[in-house]
């Protein structure tokens, strides 16, 4: 048995021991072994790097393999050196377990090599072939085609439709409030819906039209051979489907679509032209309400390009000083004095004068710079309320907080960083949310308005009565104050209005909130609002929004 061992250690390592090979033979063994203790570093480096390894086991072994001529090779070096009866032995059994690694590897090697070896049969190429021709074409989740193949079908209708005279159109179809049903519901049901819509738009359409699924709750549909009437009936249809229930795995979903056409040839002679118009439409249709339909009108291409001009000013207005803070007076009609102003932002544009937040603000949303210039107005407010206050005036501000500021996440550390930097107490600072911002995620919204709540900031529900009016939210979120919407206040004297008006203070007093009435404009109007027990007003009746040093003048002189 020694004398095999021997032989297999002579195998290995191709050296013989003897004193008169020392020089040479030893160190030839000693960079050898450091030669092999080399490989197993380089061979687990690429194994990190390519991080999905097949066959991992057979890289284990043959790293293994090397691994011990490495330590062979090593106490071959050692014993040339020393005639110790111990490395003797100690290299005998690495010899052998060397000899074990590789014999294993072997057989392994040849057991996998028909496999790494083996050429598909033509049937399963094909079946390969069709696979990969599926996955580029058509979308896994819903079966319809994706937008690489659409743009090829779309391509080759438009040429027929030119070649034929006929006319075509394109629907994009967009879904309402996907984004809120995927985070209620989580994106299994969001799954399932998107199937069910794209089975809906098929039975809606007819046989030679053609659906796609762009990506994500995007849709588009190519309607061939339709004259504007056509289209207009097929897109109703469509329109009616998609806004009944879906019933969801158990769950009732309500979902509508905002749907833009645009035409062959009239629209644009291209699939480029055809698709970007026929979204233009679209973005159109959820500006007017989402659940219906637009057809692309040359107006909307040049409202695109004055709403890109506006973008591009607006994202200067800022660095350029176009922005103002204005304030508007809340009054407290026991004590009849001004206790709070609600910060509210201008723009006076250096060509156009003064813009209307109603055409600037939800462009700032739109393209994420509500996050930047609301961090300054509510900067800039803070600072203006600390000034008037370390001038002696006893006054609050509101400041509106948008949807967008309040899904990010770091909103309460940058509202609590803006107080602590301007040294303004929390509590003479109102944050005002629409009803509509606070239940879209509702458990977010309660954890972050609590946070801000328990920092000592008020909390304001701001034009209560035009989103879902639901009383419940009175008790539910952690505000403390009500805004009653004007609205309600211009029609103050009908008796319904009137009665709804008085029941929301009622319930808001025995909650404990306090009420303010918004859009007030004439003493009749307040003489109501007193006797209903509001205790706050703010409108025209008092003053409209105005730059600070007019308030200053007008109201904080004495």
């Amino acid at each position: 048995m020694d004398q095999l061992v021997t032989s297999l250690v002579l195998a290995s390592t191709h050296t013989h021991t003897s004193g008169s090979s020392l020089s040479v033979r030893g160190l030839s063994d000693l960079f050898t072994s450091l030669a092999y203790f080399t490989i197993p570093l380089a061979i687990m480096f690429f194994a990190r790097k390519k991080k999905v390894v097949k066959f991992k086991w057979m890289y284990f072994l043959f790293t293994l393999f090397i691994l011990f001529c490495g330590i062979t090779h090593f106490l071959h070096f050692l014993r040339s050196i020393s005639s110790s009866e111990l490395l003797l032995r100690i290299e005998s059994i690495a010899v052998f377990l060397t000899a074990v690694v590789s014999i294993g590897t072997a057989i392994l090697i040849w057991a996998i090599m028909p496999k790494l070896l083996r050429i598909p049969s033509p049937g399963e190429l094909e079946e390969a072939n069709k696979e990969i021709t599926y996955l580029a074409h058509y979308d896994v989740l819903t079966g319809l085609i994706n937008r690489n193949y659409f743009n090829i079908v779309l391509e080759e209708a438009v040429e027929e439709a030119r070649k034929n005279k006929q006319q075509l159109a394109v629907a994009f179809i967009d879904l309402d409030r996907f984004k809120v049903i995927n985070d209620t519901y989580g994106h299994g049901i969001g799954d399932l819906l998107l199937k069910e819509v794209a089975q809906r738009i098929l039975r809606s359409v007819s046989d030679k039209d053609i659906v796609s699924r762009q990506g994500g709750d995007e849709f588009l549909l190519l309607l061939r051979d339709v004259s504007p009437q056509e289209v207009e009936k097929t897109i109703n249809q469509l329109l009616q489907s998609l806004s009944a229930t879906f019933d969801l795995d158990g769950k009732e979903v309500h979902c509508t679509p905002s749907i833009g056409i645009s035409c062959f040839p009239t629209d644009g002679q291209d699939i480029e032209t055809l698709i970007k118009y026929a979204d233009l439409a679209m973005y159109k249709a959820k500006e007017k309400g989402r659940n219906n339909y637009q057809f692309f009108t040359c107006a909307m291409s040049q409202e695109i390009v004055t709403k890109s001009l506006l973008e591009n000013d607006l994202r200067k207005a800022l660095g350029k000083g176009e922005l103002e803070v204005y304030y508007q007076p809340q009054l407290d009609v026991k004590t009849n004095k001004i206790v709070a102003t609600e910060a509210l932002l201008r723009w006076h544009h250096p060509e156009r004068g003064f813009i209307s937040p109603v055409e600037f603000i939800p462009l700032a949303e739109e393209t994420g710079l509500i996050s930047s210039i609301g961090k300054w107005v509510l900067e800039e407010a803070c600072r203006q309320t600390k000034h008037w206050r370390n001038q002696g005036h006893d006054l609050g501000v509101s400041v509106n907080l948008s949807s967008f500021q309040l899904i990010s996440n770091n909103v309460v550390d940058m509202i609590q960083g803006i107080l602590v930097q301007q040294e303004l107490d929390p509590h003479h600072l109102t944050l005002e949310v629409t009803e509509s911002m606070a239940i879209t995620n509702l458990t977010d919204t309660l954890d972050k308005l609590k946070q801000l709540q328990d920092f000592g900031v008020n909390i304001a529900l701001d034009d209560f009565g035009t989103g879902y009016s639901s009383l419940s939210y009175l008790s539910t979120l952690p505000i403390n104050t009500v805004k009653i919407d004007k609205s309600f206040i211009d029609d103050i004297t009908n008796k319904t209005k009137k009665e709804i008006v008085k029941s929301v203070s009622n319930i808001a007093h025995s909650l404990g909130l306090k009420v303010v009435a918004e859009g007030v404009e004439d003493a009749h109007q307040v003489q109501l609002i007193q006797s209903f027990g509001i205790e706050m007003i703010q409108g025209y009746y008092i003053s409209k929004p105005i730059p600070k040093e007019e308030l200053e003048a007008n109201f904080l002189k004495d």
